[in-house]
């Protein structure tokens, strides 16, 4: 066995090219191996095979451009651990400190073409522009924290967090500014009980905190919380909450937007509050979530996660069901009382845009970079699931979201899913909706073939790249002709939408955009993005810093703070014109391509 560092990150960036699958179910197979005695990839292993991937095309490009020359150089085509080599030119080319660890017989193949390999990479970043390590233009995303109602109250939890935040690391007493940026917690403007905390937060807000281990907040990304939220909270309809009703999640592992709709349901039902008992019987639960997963390794996270997030008594239970929801049946007894649908099936992943876990975490399947046939491959496995799941006679409302921003998963899936179930006019007849709760939010559905302006208005997009500080996502909510027309026209607002039932927190509006722009802005021009050595405290600066210098920052700002900052901006303004031009130059050549007559 390889004694390299880069051994773990090799293997699973290995097992990803060979087999093609995606990183979250290596992960998964990892899991159930490491109860066996196998490993689990930590996160700096992801980070590594991420920004790896990430960088693949310019790593190809380089090896291929003259006749592949350095491609034969190297001897790649010869090597079997083509995952440890491509790791080993990533860091040698572009990764933090421009330098290869540990020794072996790869790192001689390759050190011996040094010169000529960072004069590639040089040339490449002069045409191409700078990689930037976030994922695309540089983003910094807040810390959403889900407060999980059905565990802890918002008060609790923000009491907790608060406590936190006045102390320093080392455990005295924090000297910080009062109000600064750093310390603050603010309400989300459009879910209720998200809170929004300062990106560094997560240096010490994480999966090993107290109040995530305890189920009493989750760690989700604020898009993510669209889909149980316009399930729940997506007409103004009073039916909703006088009526039992059941849902069905059916994609849910890992189990996030299943505890969500549960929390939100709680709430809708009255209380989160254990059922009472009566004769020695607890009572039986108003709703009931069916929760399906296939994969045996995800259904027993599934399973855990439900455990760790919803009580056992309560007015809402989760019911995994191992089994695939496409061969379930929608005449099953069972189904009898379910009037909503949660579906956020399988997608390319293409709108998660920044950070390693967000990378391997969020996006089902790991892939960020669009194929042609994978996608139409997705698409109509989408189709399917969303068709099936308005084929359930009971079902009233269908949520149907994925963390793509490809139009072919989206609103091509939406609009042909219209077309094929409306066979016939009638009081059963799906349409589309708006969202009532995400009433404020601006960026909507793209006007495409097959659906008209008003129905691309119902649609919700989010774009991580465009200044929605979240990741991209996409959410279409479909109703029965009959509900539509029974809550047509009345004009109440949900209080969902309302984020003043918080605890009486500032509502957020962009008070960490700024931090986080500066904080993840590419910091190399074209001719030093390459080979330069990082300083000691420019690599403390890459790992986050600390918020006490966030604070001095943010309280005593200077005119030389102020100069550095516009200039970066305009970095950042180049930086955008550059990938813009590049895109386009991509978009034509495709369009020429696609209009050239075959042989």
């Amino acid at each position: 066995m390889s004694s390299s560092p880069y051994q773990a990150p090799a293997s699973l960036l290995g097992e990803h090219l060979r087999s093609g699958r995606g990183l979250k179910s290596l992960a998964f197979d990892a899991l159930g191996g490491k109860k066996k005695g196998g490993s689990v990839p930590n996160k700096a292993t992801y980070a590594t095979v991420c920004k790896t991937l990430q960088h693949l095309p310019a790593i190809d490009h380089i090896l291929d451009a003259n006749g592949k020359k350095l491609r034969k150089a190297v001897g790649f085509d010869g090597v079997r651990n083509k995952g440890l080599m491509y790791i080993m030119l990533y860091e040698l080319l572009f990764g933090k400190y421009k330098r290869i660890r540990g020794g072996g017989k790869l790192k001689r193949m390759i050190v011996k073409h040094e010169k000529e390999l960072r004069r590639g990479a040089e040339g490449y970043v002069k045409t191409h522009g700078a990689i930037d390590d976030g994922g695309g233009v540089g983003v910094a995303f807040p810390r959403y924290v889900r407060v999980n109602t059905l565990r802890a109250s918002v008060e609790e939890v923000v009491a907790s967090l608060r406590e936190r935040l006045a102390t320093a690391s080392d455990g005295s007493a924090a000297k910080a500014a009062k109000g600064s940026q750093s310390a603050s917690i603010y309400a989300d403007a459009h879910a209720p009980n998200l809170l929004v905390m300062t990106p560094s937060s997560s240096l010490w807000l994480h999966r090993g905190h107290s109040l995530v281990e305890s189920g009493k907040v989750v760690l989700q990304d604020k898009s993510s919380c669209f889909s149980a939220l316009a399930v729940v909270h997506g007409l103004d309809d009073e039916a909703m909450a006088a009526e039992k009703v059941d849902y069905i999640d059916a994609c849910a592992a890992p189990g996030n937007k299943t505890s969500h709709l549960a929390a939100l349901a709680s709430l809708l039902n009255g209380t989160n509050q254990p059922a009472k008992k009566k004769k020695g019987k607890a009572r039986r639960a108003r709703s009931t979530i069916h929760a399906f997963e296939r994969n045996s390794t995800r259904f027993s996270t599934l399973s855990e996660r439900m455990d760790q997030l919803v009580p056992s008594e309560g007015n809402v239970t989760v019911a995994p069901v191992h089994g695939d929801f496409l061969k379930s049946d929608p005449a099953d007894a069972q189904f009898a009382n379910v009037k909503a649908i949660m579906l956020d099936p399988s997608c390319s992943g293409s709108g998660i845009v920044n950070s390693p876990d967000r990378l391997s975490g969020d996006a089902k399947d790991g892939k960020d970079r669009k194929d042609d046939k994978r996608i139409e491959s997705l698409s109509n496995f989408q189709l399917v699931a969303l068709k099936h799941a308005l084929s359930f006679p009971q079902a009233e409302r269908v949520v149907y979201s994925t963390c793509s921003v490809h139009a072919e998963e989206n609103e091509g899936v939406v609009s042909k899913a219209l077309a094929e179930v409306n066979v016939i006019d009638g009081e059963n007849e799906w349409q589309l909706a708006a969202p009532k709760c995400l009433e404020r939010w601006v960026r909507r559905g793209k006007e495409t073939a097959g659906l008209t302006k008003e129905q691309a208005e119902c649609l919700v997009r989010c774009d991580g790249l465009d200044g929605d500080e979240t990741n991209g996502f996409f959410v279409a909510l479909f109703v029965r002709k009959r509900i539509a027309d029974r809550i047509n026209g009345d004009k109440k607002r949900a209080e969902a939408d309302e984020p003043s039932l918080m605890a009486d927190l500032p509502v957020y509006d962009g008070q960490f955009a700024s931090v986080a722009n500066e904080a993840c802005e590419p910091k190399n021009t074209a001719e030093d993005a390459v080979g330069a050595q990082p300083t000691k405290d420019q690599a403390h600066s890459h790992s986050g810093g600390n918020q006490h210098n966030e604070s001095k920052q943010d309280a005593k700002p200077s005119g030389k703070a102020t100069d550095k900052s516009a200039k970066k901006r305009q970095k950042k303004l180049a930086w955008k014109k550059r990938q813009a031009l590049q895109k386009a130059e991509r978009m034509k050549k495709k369009e020429e391509a696609s209009k050239a007559p075959s042989d």
